[in-house]
């Protein structure tokens, strides 16, 4: 395929786009009313739902242990410390005569992939 027919398929992907959106836009309206709807219905839920989590969260970390009940379960995991590398600076510090360093290196390929944004 050529560039010039990678760009018409890019134009029409642009073109279809614009065509879904005026198809769609009556809807878009009631549905943008519909979820303002359900907003104002589910906040005080959610926002009483976060304080039991909270309840339970904090519970969970002053027990120090998991908890399984008949309607839920909460999993405790305890501090840890989390180790980082420079790799940057190792490969310098190898390179400028430590090669023994790389010997703990492991080296993967990551396949070749394409990703497509249209219009952005």
């Amino acid at each position: 395929m050529s560039p010039e027919e990678i760009d018409q398929a890019f134009a029409k992907i642009m073109s279809l786009k614009q065509e879904m959106q005026v198809a769609v836009a009556p809807m878009k309206s009631q549905m943008d009313a519909l979820e303002s709807e359900m907003r104002e219905i589910m906040d005080p839920f959610v926002a009483q739902i976060q304080e039991q989590e909270e309840v339970i969260r904090e519970a969970v970390l002053e027990n120090q242990a998991s908890f399984k009940g008949d309607f839920g379960k909460a999993t405790f995991r305890k501090a840890y410390p989390r180790y980082s590398w420079d790799n940057k600076a190792l490969e310098g510090y190898a390179a400028a005569g430590h090669e023994e360093l790389f010997q703990f290196r492991k080296e993967t390929m990551v396949q070749a992939n394409v990703t497509i944004k249209a219009g952005e």
